[in-house]
């Protein structure tokens, strides 16, 4: 029974589509709710510290997922590349596979990219409220970057 599930898997593995990246590689993790730089400041800083350390934790777990996210992006596009270089080579290509796995590719690589897009966009926010409690003086700032 076992075999016939990795079977099932490994056809529709092979068979391509962005249906098939979609199904492997599934949504990008959920971005973590980071406090506002305004919120950071309006807190006490027993809270402000615990909102900053839990949004840090919050990051470093996400990244852990979005890592895991490329990787089955990445896997998926080098497996179409090596698919897509097996069918330009044979006797007859089949022009709509390989336009089918090129769209594929671009479509995996625009989900890389936005995954990337919306990393920098979160850590710009964490920097952000980081700074709000740094520039406090009711904070513990040994944590703080040295300016």
């Amino acid at each position: 029974m076992l075999t016939r599930w990795a079977v099932a898997l490994a056809i529709l593995i092979a068979s391509g589509g962005s249906a098939a990246a979609q199904a492997m590689c599934g949504d990008p993790p959920l971005a973590p709710v980071l406090p506002s730089a305004a919120e950071v400041r309006q807190k006490t800083p027993a809270e402000a510290a615990a909102a900053r350390h839990s949004a840090f934790l919050d990051i470093k777990r996400w990244q852990g997922e979005l890592k895991s996210y490329r990787d089955c992006l990445n896997a998926t596009t080098s497996t179409d590349n090596r698919d897509m270089g097996e069918m330009q080579r044979s006797d007859k290509p089949d022009k709509d596979k390989i336009a089918k796995m090129q769209a594929e590719i671009t479509t995996t690589s625009h989900a890389y990219d936005a995954s990337v897009d919306q990393e920098e966009k979160v850590v710009n926010e964490f920097h952000a409220a980081q700074v709000a409690y740094c520039e406090r003086t009711d904070v513990d700032r040994a944590s703080c970057p040295k300016n």
